[in-house]
């Protein structure tokens, strides 16, 4: 992943995080995600658990209303929740030659299982970023699938980013838009890194959109931040 050259500016991409559910969507559902491709997004961003029978679904938290996803099936989750999270399969066929994917692994243990979906979509030609704030997670990806682009992300320190970033075989440090500093923009840059900076918004940060060492942005507000990318949208 990198920033497009538009004219004289480079853009920065846009990921919308956890799809567009900013005006009425549920984040991490289809709807989300199809609101992302309309409005131009260039990527989404998901997460990933996995169910207590072993199918990998989309979703953010490891549990709704009480209710463990590790702990049942998608369909007793379903019927104790009213909520049914999409399956990664079927997010990865629909995104296929639609849409690049940023797709967060919350969890460790089924690592061997998710590699193999990824590896497919992105042989395919799907654009992919595997990300995760669990350095060993990232370690087993890299050992198992060695040609998929990882990314490490920050959320409490950014200290160590680009030592850890290289331990875990990544190539993109993601740490929130709170612990971004002039040092660790300079220390990834120099280091030959990628940085995508989540947590981003349009009214407080949009000086980083006009910043060639920022790759790319996670946002809740697509089309906020495409406009501020470009006031004549």
């Amino acid at each position: 992943m990198a920033t497009e050259s538009t004219g004289e500016r480079t853009r920065v991409r846009v990921i919308a995080h956890r799809g567009v559910h900013n005006t009425g969507a549920t984040e991490n559902t289809m709807r989300a995600f199809e609101l992302a491709a309309a409005g131009t997004a260039d990527m989404v961003e998901l997460d990933v658990r996995r169910s207590g029978t072993g199918e990998l679904a989309i979703l953010h938290d490891h549990a709704l209303d009480g209710v463990r996803l590790a702990s049942c099936s998608l369909d007793e989750f379903e019927r104790r929740t009213g909520f049914r999270p999409p399956l990664l399969a079927d997010v990865l066929n629909w995104a296929s030659g639609r849409i690049g994917l940023d797709v967060e692994l919350k969890e460790d243990g089924y690592v061997e299982q998710v590699a193999a979906l990824l590896t497919e979509f992105s042989s395919g030609g799907g654009e992919l970023l595997v990300t995760s704030f669990i350095d060993p997670v990232l370690s087993r990806i890299s050992e198992l699938a060695p040609s998929l682009k990882l990314g490490l992300l920050l959320a409490f320190t950014s200290e160590g980013a680009v030592a850890r970033t290289r331990a875990c075989g990544a190539t993109v440090v993601l740490p929130e838009v709170r612990l971004l500093r002039e040092a660790l923009i300079s220390e990834v840059g120099e280091a030959g890194l990628e940085l995508i900076v989540w947590g981003f918004t349009p009214d407080g940060h949009s000086m980083l959109l006009g910043d060639d060492r920022v790759a790319g942005v996670i946002t809740d507000d697509v089309a906020g931040t495409l406009a501020a990318q470009n006031p004549r949208i």
